[in-house]
C-alpha cells in the first residue's frame, strides 16, 4: 500500500487567510447554499474517508466537490469488477489495483485543487491528526467504535455511513461541545423600521409590507437609524413579540434622542451548542433522526436489525470490507434470533420504547424552520405525508405482536435487513452518501443542525414482491451482481434493455444519468439513454456536476457528458441531443420516438419546462419522473400513467418575486430593489437599446410599426434611437468614459434632484401624513468624486460594457479613467416643470396622465425621426446586445450590477450588496450544493425501479426533502381522477387525464372523423382544435363549415393552423369538446389520430 506524507500547511487555518483567493465564480451557487464563510472554511479543511467502495466513493465525491483542501482515502481492497456497479471513480482497467490509488487518482482528475491522497490503513491512527474529520464507510460496528474512540483522542469529528441492500444509516459524532453557527440557512434580509417609542421596554414597529417574522427571544441588531442613533450596532437585544409588525425590546429608550426616520434591523442568528456520544456509548442509548415520520415506528428495529447483521457476519467470519454479498433464507433467521435476544436485553420489560437505554428519541420537527416549501426549483408544494398508504405502512411496523418480550419487534424487516447483507446498490449510495457529506460539510463549516446522532433510511417499496431465485441471484462476476442479488438477473436484463429520455445534463441530469450507467439502465443492446441540453459547461458547473472537467469548460454538454457516461461504463448507449425540448423540437421528438420511449426524467430548472415535458407525457402515456433542488433543499415526483395525477394538476407559484413597479423606479427600500433596479439598467442600457437601434437599422417596416403605436409609447424608443446613434454614439472609447460619467449624473444625481423637486422633504399627503414616511425613504442626490473607488467602479464598469456594445476596445488602466472623467463638462442640472413622477402603479399603468400630451407627443416624434441617419445610410452597422453572463469574472456584468446597485444604495439609505449576491440575483442563480443534487439522484432512481417493477400506486413517493435541518418528508402520489360520461349508446365512458380516444383516420375528411367518431363513442364533436387553432366549432359560418368538411385533418392543421408538420410525424393529437347523450357539454379525452 501507498503512503502518502501529507503537507499539514493549512490544516485548521482560518478562514480569513484564504478569502483573498477564493473563486467566486466557481463556488458562487455553493456561497449561495451555504455562505462565503462556510466555503471558505471548507477550502482550508482537510477530511479522511475510509473505505473506498461505492458509499466511500460518494463521499469523497461530494467534498471534492464542495471545494475541501484535501481528502485522504484509506482501502487496502482491490478492486473487483462488482464495484464498478456502484462507483464512479473507478474503471474497468483498475480492476485488480488498490481501491484507494484508483479513486484518488480519478478524484484528482475531477477536482484538480483537491489534494487527493492514499493512505494506508496502517497510518490511519497516525495520519488522524492531520484531518479535521473522519468518514467511515466500511467495516463492522466494533471497527467503527474503535476508530471512533481514536478520533476522540486525537480531536477528530467523525461520520459513519453504511449501507445493506436496500438500508441505510448515518451516525454522526461532533464531540462533547460543537456550536452550529447557522440551524437553517435561510437568508437574513434586513427589515425596514418604521417607529421606535421612547418607552421603557421600547416598542419597535416595522413598514406593514415587511412583517417581521420574529419569535419571542430571537434577538435583533439595528442600523442606519435616524434620531436614537443610540441603538445602532450597540447591542443584540431580545425581542417579545406585540404583533406581527411590532415587537419590544428591553432597553429604557426614555433618554434617547426621538426616532426620526429609517433604519433596519437585522435577526442575529443564535448559536446552538450540541453535545454528542460516541458509538460504543450512543448505540445504547440511540437519539435518532427520522427519515420519515411515517415509518418512524421502524427506526428502532432499523438500530437492533443493523447491530443483529453485523454481528452475524462477525460470528461466521464474513467480511464487509470486499464485494457485496446477500444471506439467504436460512442466515436471516439467524440474524432474527439475534436481534430477538438485543431487542430482549435493550428493552426487559418487553417493549423497547418504554425502556430509557434505547428510546426512540427524535427531535422536533419545526416545520417553521424546516424551509421545505413550494419552489420553482424544488417542484411541487409539500404532499400530505400522513397519507392513508404511509398510515398503514407505519401500523404495520409495529411487528406481529409476539408474547415472548419481542412485541414490537418487526422481524420481516430484520430479515430484509440480513438478506441485504453487504450489498451497496447505486440509489442508496447516492442517498446517503449526499446526506454524509452533508453532515461532514456541516462539522466542518458548523452551518446547518447536524443528525443527532442516528439516521435511518429504507426504500423497501423498491423490493420484488417475489424474492428471485437462488440462480437468479448467484453472482456472475458482472459489474451489475450486487443489484442482481436483490432484483435478481431478469430485472437487471429489464433495466437494460429500456430506453430513457433524460432532459437536462446539469447538476440533477448529471447524477441521473451516472446512476443510470452504473445500474446498467439503457446499457444493452436493445436500450439506449437519450439526453439532450443547450447549454454549455461553465466554471459554476463545476461544483456540482460531477460529469466535467475543468478541461470541459464551454464545451457543450450532452456530448461531453455522454463521453464521461462511457468511462463509467463502456456499455452505456447514450445518444446525445443539443435540442431544446420545446414546441420548436416535436420533429425530432415526435410519436415514433416516445412510443420506443421507457418513460422520461426531467432535471430541468423552471416550471414552464417542466409542464411542457408533462404534457407530452400525458399525451404519448408515458411516465414521468421529475427531480427539483434549491440548495439543500430537493424534491423528486413520480407520474405513473393511469394511476397518478399529471405534474399539471396542481400549481406552482411564481418562480420569481414581483416588486411594485414604483418601488424599483423611485422609492426602493431594500437591497433586493436596488440589484433588481440595477439588473433592469443594465438591460435597459445594453441589451434593449442595441435591439432597438438593430431594428431600426434592418427592418424595413420599422418606423409603420412604431407609428402604429401611441405617441406616448414611441417617443422614449425614439429618444433611445436618437441618443444611441446621434447624440452619444461613441467614436472613441473616451467616448465611452465620457458617457459613463454623464451617466452617473442622470441615474444617480439628476433623477434624484427631479424626484425631491417633485415631493419635497416636507411635503404631506392629502391626509395629513408625511409623504416620505413608511416605504418611502427620502433619497439624497450624489456628488461624482473619482476618489471614491465606488464611483469609479461604476464609470470603468459602464465605459467597458459602452464599448463593448459598439464593438470598441475597453481599458483596465484605472489612471486613464480618472484623467478623462475629471475633463467631462457635466452639464447643470435645472429641475423640469410638468414632468409628472408616478407614485402608484395604476398611475404608471396610465400613459395618459403623463407631462406631454399625445400631440406634443408626435411632434417630437416626427422632429427625433429627422434627427436620425436613415439605414441606408449605416448599411451593415450593427451594435452588439449584451445578455448578462453571471459566470465570467470579466466581463464587467456583475461589476455593473453591484456598482449600480449599491450606489443607488447609497442614495436610499439601503444596506450595501455584494458582486456575488448582483451575480446571484442578475443570472437569476439557483442555489446548488453537490450534496442535495445527489440525494435527488438517489431517490429519482429509486422511483425507475419502481416503474420497471410495475409496482401499485401506494409503493410510489413523492420525497420532499431539506439538508440542512434535516427534515424528509414523504407521501404517495394523489391519484388520477377519474370522469364520467354518458354514451348516447347506453353505457358510460370512464376515463383519466391518461386515457385518449384513438381513430386511424388516414386520408379521412373532417365531416367523416366527425361521424365515425359519433358511431364508435356515442357522443356528438361540438369543437376541434389542435393546438392554438380552431378548426371545426359548430357555431362558425356556414360557408366555413362547408369548405373545412370535404378537407381531411392533416391539411386542416397545415391550411388552418399554419402549422408544419414534420414529415416523420404520424399522429396528432386533437382536443375536442362534446355533448353526451342528454345533450351536455361534457369534458372528454383529447383524439390521438393517425393521419399517415
Amino acid at each position: 500500500m501507498v503512503t502518502m506524507e501529507l503537507d499539514r500547511v493549512g490544516v485548521g487555518r482560518p478562514a480569513s487567510t484564504v478569502s483573498d483567493t477564493m473563486d467566486e465564480v466557481l463556488y458562487s451557487r455553493l456561497m449561495h447554499s451555504i455562505g462565503r464563510k462556510a466555503v471558505e472554511w471548507l477550502s482550508s479543511s482537510r477530511v479522511l474517508v475510509l473505505g473506498c467502495r461505492g458509499m466511500g466513493a460518494e463521499v469523497a465525491k461530494n467534498l471534492a466537490l464542495s471545494g475541501v483542501a484535501s481528502v485522504g482515502l484509506v482501502d487496502e481492497g482491490t478492486v473487483c469488477v462488482e464495484d464498478l456497479g456502484c462507483q464512479m471513480l473507478l474503471k474497468e482497467g483498475d480492476v485488480g489495483s488498490n481501491r484507494a490509488v484508483a479513486t484518488a487518482r480519478t478524484l484528482r482528475e475531477l477536482s484538480p485543487c483537491v489534494d487527493a491522497i492514499a493512505i494506508s490503513e496502517a497510518a490511519l491512527e497516525s495520519s488522524l491528526k492531520d484531518f479535521q474529520l473522519l468518514v467511515v464507510t466500511m467495516g463492522t460496528l466494533p471497527y467503527i467504535a474503535h476508530v471512533n474512540r481514536m478520533c476522540r483522542e486525537a480531536g477528530v469529528m467523525l461520520v459513519a455511513a453504511i449501507s445493506r441492500g436496500v438500508f441505510s444509516f448515518v451516525f454522526v459524532d461532533l464531540g462533547e461541545c460543537f456550536s452550529v453557527l447557522d440551524e437553517t440557512g435561510e437568508p437574513v434580509s434586513p427589515v425596514l423600521v418604521e417607529g421606535i417609542t421612547q418607552d421603557s421596554p421600547a416598542t419597535v414597529t416595522v413598514v406593514e409590507e415587511q412583517r417581521h417574522g420574529l419569535e419571542d427571544g430571537d434577538e435583533v441588531v439595528f442600523s442606519g437609524i435616524s434620531g436614537m442613533e443610540e441603538l445602532n450596532h450597540r447591542v443584540s437585544y431580545p425581542v417579545t413579540v406585540t404583533g406581527s409588525c411590532s415587537f419590544t425590546i428591553p432597553e429604557d429608550t426614555r433618554g434617547f434622542n426621538r426616532y426620526v426616520s429609517g433604519g433596519y434591523f437585522h435577526k442575529k442568528r443564535p448559536v446552538k451548542k450540541m453535545s454528542f456520544l460516541p458509538m460504543d456509548k450512543s448505540i445504547n442509548s440511540p437519539e435518532f433522526c427520522i427519515s420519515d415520520p411515517a415509518k418512524a415506528g421502524r427506526t428502532p428495529c432499523l438500530h437492533i436489525a443493523f447491530q443483529a447483521a453485523d454481528e452475524y457476519e462477525r460470528q461466521h467470519g464474513l467480511s464487509s470490507t470486499g464485494a457485496g454479498s446477500t444471506l439467504e433464507d436460512a442466515d436471516a433467521e439467524e440474524v432474527v434470533k439475534l436481534a430477538r435476544e438485543m431487542w430482549l436485553r435493550a428493552s426487559p420489560g418487553g417493549s423497547l420504547q418504554e425502556n430509557g437505554d434505547l428510546s426512540c428519541k427524535t427531535p422536533d420537527l419545526d416545520r417553521s424552520k424546516s424551509g421545505v416549501t413550494s419552489s420553482s426549483a424544488t417542484g411541487k408544494r409539500d404532499a400530505d405525508s400522513s397519507s392513508s398508504a404511509n398510515e398503514e405502512a407505519c401500523s404495520s411496523d409495529s411487528g406481529a405482536g409476539r408474547r415472548d418480550g419481542t412485541s414490537g419487534l418487526d422481524e420481516e424487516l430484520v430479515k430484509l435487513v440480513a438478506q441485504g447483507g453487504s450489498v451497496e446498490i447505486c440509489p442508496i449510495v447516492a442517498i446517503t452518501g449526499g446526506i454524509a457529506a452533508q453532515e461532514a460539510i456541516k462539522a466542518l463549516s458548523k452551518v446547518f443542525m447536524p443528525v443527532h446522532q442516528w439516521f435511518y433510511f429504507d426504500a423497501t417499496e423498491c423490493l420484488p414482491l417475489k424474492s428471485s431465485s437462488l440462480e437468479e441471484r448467484t453472482p456472475l462476476g458482472s459489474r451489475y451482481d450486487s443489484q442482481a442479488a436483490l432484483f435478481g438477473r431478469e430485472f437487471q436484463q429489464k433495466l437494460s434493455s429500456s430506453q430513457w429520455l433524460v432532459v437536462g445534463a446539469g447538476g440533477i441530469g448529471s447524477e441521473v444519468l451516472k446512476n443510470l450507467v452504473l445500474m446498467g439502465v439503457g446499457c444493452g443492446t436493445s436500450g439506449r439513454i437519450v439526453m439532450t441540453d443547450m447549454d454549455s459547461v461553465s466554471k459554476a458547473n463545476l461544483v456540482d456536476q460531477a460529469l466535467y472537467h475543468i478541461d470541459d469548460l464551454d464545451r457543450p454538454k450532452t456530448p461531453t457528458a455522454a463521453r464521461a457516461l462511457r468511462r463509467i461504463n463502456p456499455a452505456a448507449q447514450i445518444h446525445a441531443l443539443q435540442e431544446k425540448f420545446d414546441a420548436s423540437s416535436e420533429s425530432l421528438f415526435d410519436t415514433s420516438f416516445f412510443e420506443s420511449m421507457t418513460g422520461v426524467i426531467s432535471a430541468v430548472d423552471n416550471s414552464t419546462s417542466r409542464l411542457y415535458i408533462d404534457m407530452r407525457c400525458v399525451n404519448y402515456r408515458r411516465p414521468l419522473i421529475d427531480g427539483g433542488k434549491h440548495g439543500a433543499k430537493g424534491s423528486v415526483q413520480v407520474f405513473v400513467p393511469f394511476q397518478s395525477e399529471m405534474y399539471a394538476s396542481t400549481r406552482d407559484p411564481p418562480e420569481h418575486r414581483e416588486f411594485p413597479i414604483c418601488t424599483l423606479k423611485n422609492f426602493p427600500y431594500a437591497p433586493e430593489h436596488t440589484l433588481k433596479w440595477a439588473v433592469e439598467t443594465f438591460e435597459a442600457l445594453f441589451k434593449q437599446r442595441p435591439v432597438d437601434v438593430n431594428s431600426y437599422l434592418s427592418k424595413r417596416d420599422f418606423q409603420d410599426s412604431m407609428r402604429k403605436s401611441p405617441a406616448s409609447t414611441r417617443l422614449p424608443i425614439l429618444e433611445t434611437l436618437r441618443d444611441a446613434l446621434v447624440l452619444q454614439r461613441p467614436l472613441s472609447f473616451d467616448a465611452c468614459v465620457q458617457w459613463a460619467r454623464l451617466q452617473f449624473e442622470e441615474l444617480f444625481t439628476n433623477n434624484i434632484k427631479q424626484l425631491l423637486y417633485n415631493f419635497p422633504a416636507g411635503m404631506t399627503t392629502s391626509a395629513g401624513t408625511p409623504f416620505w414616511s413608511g416605504t418611502k425613504r427620502i433619497p439624497t442626490p450624489l456628488a461624482f468624486h473619482p476618489s471614491e473607488p465606488l464611483h469609479m467602479d461604476f464609470i470603468i464598469a459602464a465605459a467597458n460594457l459602452q464599448a463593448t456594445v459598439y464593438g470598441l476596445k475597453g481599458c483596465r488602466d484605472h489612471s486613464l479613467f480618472v484623467d478623462i472623467v475629471q475633463r467631462v463638462a457635466v452639464p447643470h442640472f435645472q429641475p423640469k416643470e410638468g414632468i409628472k413622477i408616478a407614485v402608484s402603479d395604476s398611475e404608471v399603468r396610465n400613459p395618459q396622465r403623463r407631462g406631454q400630451d399625445d400631440s406634443d407627443a408626435t411632434a417630437a416624434c416626427e422632429a427625433i425621426l429627422q434627427e436620425l441617419p436613415t439605414p441606408p445610410s449605416l448599411v451593415g452597422y450593427r451594435l452588439t446586445p449584451l445578455e448578462f453572463e453571471k459566470d465570467d469574472e470579466h466581463n464587467f456584468h456583475a461589476d455593473f450590477i453591484a456598482a449600480a446597485a449599491n450606489l443607488r444604495a447609497h442614495n436610499y439609505g439601503i444596506p450595501l450588496s455584494t458582486k456575488l449576491q448582483a451575480r446571484l440575483i442578475g443570472g437569476g442563480i439557483i442555489p446548488a450544493i453537490i450534496t442535495s443534487t445527489s440525494v435527488v439522484g438517489g431517490l429519482i432512481c429509486l422511483e425507475l425501479y419502481k416503474l420497471l417493477l410495475q409496482k401499485p400506486l401506494s409503493d410510489y413517493r413523492h420525497s420532499y426533502f431539506n439538508l440542512a435541518v434535516p427534515l424528509f418528508c414523504f407521501a404517495q402520489p394523489m391519484k388520477a381522477f377519474e370522469h364520467t360520461v354518458a354514451r348516447s349508446q347506453g353505457g358510460l365512458l370512464n376515463w383519466t387525464l391518461w386515457d385518449k380516444f384513438e381513430m386511424d383516420c388516414v386520408g379521412m375528411p373532417l365531416e367523416s372523423f366527425l361521424l365515425n367518431f359519433k358511431q364508435q363513442q356515442g357522443l356528438e364533436i361540438t369543437m376541434v382544435s389542435y393546438g392554438k387553432s380552431l378548426l371545426y366549432a359548430e357555431f362558425l359560418p356556414r360557408k366555413k363549415l362547408q369548405d373545412r368538411f370535404p378537407v381531411t385533418l392533416l391539411d386542416l392543421v397545415t391550411s388552418v393552423g399554419k402549422v408544419a408538420v414534420p414529415p416523420t410525424e404520424t399522429k396528432l393529437v386533437f382536443s375536442v369538446s362534446c355533448t353526451d347523450a342528454d345533450g351536455n357539454d361534457v369534458e372528454v379525452p383529447d383524439v390521438i389520430v393517425k393521419v399517415r
